[in-house]
């Protein structure tokens, strides 16, 4: 007998010994037996019920962070002790029905395991469970991408949920899932950031009706929804809904870097078809878009279609009139004007205005912005102007919106030549995801970028060097309008090598800038961004100082080729007396989806005269998996 025969075999009878019944006894051996036999415990369906990972040196260790997610003490770094413990509640009279409550995908898929096909309604006798579960009554499912929300730095690139459809023909009132953070109203947005990056919130689901998710995500917040039917039966869907209740309340902390809604969306979906492979994508960072990537690669993806955003629309209906109508249809939106205002305008101009004013004054009542009868009010006199025209929708949406999963991979690896101050070097760069407002933009939202663990090494002769480290990077530049007047802003924390007066020094520092961004015409923005930094490192006097700083960029997004003109300018207030002031162009341009030749230079003024140009070929891949973790 192998080891984890007999210590399973020992275990099992220990717990005949306390609970005496000859017939539990046998079977518990037989169990027993199964499981050293067959190595339940290292099946990926356990595995993936329990959430284990590899670790460092072969082990197991579950990404679970609450003891009671486990029936085991030893069960988050054992799959054999924590199945071991849930045999023996399988067979305890006066355990059974508290496991099956609990834990009922666990209990549903060890009986199926261990061959115990008969009857059994233990999960039916969980009130509790059996009331949830009704508001479920459906056998297809739906994973459902939220575009990204630029106005919210945890929701920049996007939001994964379920949908479960109903029976009935009412789909808006088909039930969702969606895991997110539970957060705190009393957090700072500086605790928000640090917990959000370091699992300082605890991961829940809830539930909502598929309506309210589109209220929130089309209309208030803006974004498109992408929806895909997954390919799974009746019996994987049942699964992933056992599997929800097992961690609805909290088993795992939320980090929106890796361990997040999109991560947690596919391990329920993991449950159900545990040898797909999915999560053999993911490494140290995680974004929305990959779960669906995943999916595809897997095959497990059927018909999609798109629930577009009443406010993108509204924006790319006003890019087609002129200042003076959107100006017309904002006053006659907010009931600040009359529709008599725009009487004399040519037919054409006038049919544009008034459907702008209609689809604007629904954004309004959709966002519960004034009051809701007067907007109704405002609505009706428009409906009724336009019936007296020809031709009442002039204006049609362009284009429609970016298939997410088609944008190039997050990961990035780059080598390059530069010369800076007359020194030739190479650079070498890698990211465990990158997003910025030059690379190629099939896939993602404009005017959006991210970047998170970026180092780049300059390596010359036989001498290399690390030049810089943004650990995190986040912008949003949605240009402003008369209509829509959304904040910028850009956060950024780093260790660079910085200019000083004598030399240059690796400092660490946190900035964020906050200002608007205007669009200049075509598919070029431009942003106005003053902000402070706080930086430390040993070219400072006192190895520490603040500065306040001005960022101001033209970038133009398309779908080949991206370029973008910066200025930076600092003034440190306290720390220093130092100034710093700079610019700097690039260009990219698409060879591929995942391929990419980027151009630089560069020109410092303050504190010293240097000039700077880069060469380099862009690899673009999905994000190395963790080294303690890999799938």
């Amino acid at each position: 007998m192998n080891p984890l025969r007999r210590v399973l075999a020992g275990a099992f009878l220990g717990v005949c010994a306390s609970h005496p019944a000859p017939a539990t006894a046998a079977s518990l051996e037989d169990d027993a037996r199964q499981v050293a036999d067959q190595q339940i415990a290292s099946d990926p369906a356990w595995l993936a019920l329990l959430h284990y990972r590899a670790h460092s040196g072969g082990s197991k260790r579950s990404q679970a962070d609450r003891p009671q997610f486990f029936l085991s003490p030893e069960g988050k770094s054992s799959p054999a002790a924590e199945l071991l413990a849930a045999v023996a509640a399988l067979h305890a009279p006066a355990q059974r029905q508290d496991f099956a409550c609990r834990f009922p995908a666990r209990y549903e898929w060890l009986r199926m395991r261990l061959g115990d096909d008969g009857a059994d309604a233990a999960i039916e006798r969980c009130p509790q469970l059996s009331q949830w579960l009704a508001g479920f009554a459906g056998q297809r499912i739906s994973i459902n991408f939220a575009s990204g929300y630029l106005e919210n730095p945890s929701s920049t690139f996007g939001h994964t949920f379920l949908k479960l459809y109903q029976h009935s023909n009412s789909e808006l009132l088909s039930p969702t899932i969606n895991y997110a953070a539970r957060t705190e109203a009393r957090d700072s947005a500086l605790a928000f950031v640090f917990k959000g990056l370091f699992g300082g919130f605890p991961g829940v689901a809830d539930e909502l009706p598929f309506y309210r998710r589109l209220r929130t995500y089309t209309e208030s917040e803006g974004r498109d929804i992408h929806e895909y039917e997954l390919a799974l039966t009746p019996a994987e869907v049942r699964r992933v809904l056992l599997h929800t209740w097992e961690i609805k309340d909290g088993a795992f902390d939320y980090a929106f870097l890796h361990e997040n809604c999109a991560y947690r969306t596919l391990t329920l979906i993991d449950v159900a078809r545990p040898h797909a492979g999915l999560l053999k994508r993911f490494g140290m960072v995680t974004v929305p878009v990959d779960t669906i990537r995943a999916l595809r690669a897997a095959g497990m993806l059927g018909a999609h279609r798109v629930w577009p955003s009443a406010p993108k629309r509204v924006r790319d209906f006003e890019t087609q009139v002129t200042a003076q109508d959107a100006a017309a249809a904002h006053r006659i939106a907010l009931g600040q004007a009359g529709i008599d205002q725009i009487a004399a305008l040519p037919s054409a101009r006038r049919a544009g205005a008034l459907q702008l004013a209609y689809e604007y004054a629904s954004v309004l009542i959709d966002r519960d912005e004034g009051e809701r009868a007067t907007r109704k009010d405002i609505l009706g006199a428009i409906t009724r102007a336009r019936l007296e025209l020809d031709a009442p929708e002039p204006l049609a949406s362009r284009a429609g919106p970016a298939t997410p999963e088609d944008g190039h991979d997050g990961g990035l690896m780059a080598i390059g030549a530069r010369q800076r101050a007359g020194q030739r070097s190479v650079s070498l760069e890698y990211a465990a995801f990158q997003h910025t407002l030059t690379n190629p933009l099939p896939g993602y939202e404009p005017h959006a970028e991210i970047t998170v663990l970026n180092p780049e090494l300059h390596v010359h002769g036989q001498h290399a060097r690390l030049r810089r480290i943004d650990w995190l990077v986040a912008q949003s530049a949605i240009p402003s309008s008369t209509l829509f007047q959304p904040r910028a802003w850009r956060l950024q924390l780093a260790t660079r090598s910085e200019s000083y007066l004598e030399r240059d020094h690796m400092a660490s520092s946190v900035a964020y800038h906050s200002g608007m961004a205007w669009r200049l015409g075509g598919d070029t923005v431009f942003s106005l961004l003053p902000g402070a930094r706080v930086e430390a490192g040993a070219g400072l006097p006192h190895h520490a100082g603040v500065a306040g700083a001005l960022h101001a960029a033209a970038t133009r997004q398309g779908a080949q080729w991206s370029a973008q003109l910066e200025l930076q300018a600092e003034k440190f207030i306290a720390g220093a007396t130092l100034r710093r002031l700079g610019a700097r162009a690039t260009g990219e341009f698409r060879l591929s989806r995942n391929l990419s030749l980027a151009l630089g230079a560069g020109r410092t003024w303050a504190p010293r005269h240097v000039s700077e140009l880069n060469v380099s070929l862009k690899w673009r891949q999905r994000s190395l998996a963790h080294p303690l973790e890999r799938d």
